[in-house]
């Protein structure tokens, strides 16, 4: 059917988006007369979609008027298991495509997102030879995701919290037998605290949940922070803080066992960003 007379989109209109290749990751050199609201190199520069396919190919103009799109550059330094590419870097992203001259994935940059009408897609295609596995897609639309749902501790929590954060993340950067970083072993980090104000003096209870890929990574972990995050542990607290904190295999752990606990993104080395975009639909 066509559209009614609000909404001229309509399954013809779909069919044609969707034939031509429009969908989340699809990615898109802008045509000169099209005016961008961001920065962008149209020389050296390249849009991708970021919109949910449903939406992308929704049927109601009236209900899902724009696409939106992120500018992305080429990098011929994309590695799996870097923070770009896993979803640590919150402002930079390594987006995987098949298809480009002399590099391997695009660098999305968070803070160069706009809209555009969805009307666009029935005049212009994407790029036809580059190409974005479903994978990639759901890995970048989880990475966004994070940034609007990054836990936000107290102001005074962070800054008393800064020494400790930087002994775990010294830590996590230690290699395992196998010669790879021990992040990339810490499937989640989880935290909860107390209490959740800005305080003036008195301790902050942070309580830290490391989820391990397995128990050589379990047993790493805990060996590398028990004498190093001591002083945070006795009774009397460090900087302010009183921590208590536990290691646990992924494999082992049950979902009530998380219940209270956020998710601490920043420190979330994110081997799974399509489960984050799945969780927020």
């Amino acid at each position: 059917m066509h559209g009614d007379e609000d909404s001229p989109f309509g399954e013809n209109e779909t069919q044609r988006i969707l034939e031509v290749g429009w969908r989340q990751g699809s990615v898109f050199r802008p045509p000169v007369g099209l005016a961008l609201p961001v920065p962008c190199d149209r020389e050296n520069e390249l849009l991708v979609v970021c919109t949910q396919s449903c939406t992308v190919v929704s049927r109601d103009l009236a209900r899902d008027p724009n696409i939106e799109f992120i500018v992305a550059k080429p990098t011929g330094h994309y590695k799996a298991n870097s923070p770009e590419a896993t979803g640590k870097n919150l402002r930079c992203f390594h987006l995987p495509v098949s298809g480009l001259a002399n590099a391997s994935a695009l660098e999305c940059d968070i803070n160069r997102r706009f809209f555009e009408p969805r009307e666009l897609c029935l005049k212009h295609p994407p790029e036809a030879d580059l190409a974005v596995s479903e994978d990639a897609a759901r890995n970048l639309a989880g990475w966004i995701s994070l940034y609007y749902t990054r836990v936000a501790l107290p102001n005074e929590l962070v800054i008393r919290a800064k020494g400790l954060f930087d002994t775990i993340k010294s830590a996590l950067k230690k290699n395992t037998q196998s010669g790879e970083r021990l992040s990339e072993s810490i499937d989640k980090i989880f935290v909860n605290w107390s209490p959740d104000i800005e305080l003036q003096g008195g301790l902050y209870h942070l309580d830290i949940l490391f989820l391990c890929a397995d128990d050589d990574a379990d047993m790493r972990l805990n060996t590398l922070l028990e004498t190093k995050l001591q002083p945070f542990t006795e009774e009397g607290g460090h900087d302010g803080i009183k921590l208590t904190y536990a290691n646990k295999v992924r494999s082992q752990t049950f979902l009530s066992e998380l219940e209270g606990y956020k998710r601490l993104s920043e420190w979330d080395y994110l081997s799974n960003l399509g489960d984050v975009a799945e969780s927020e639909h």
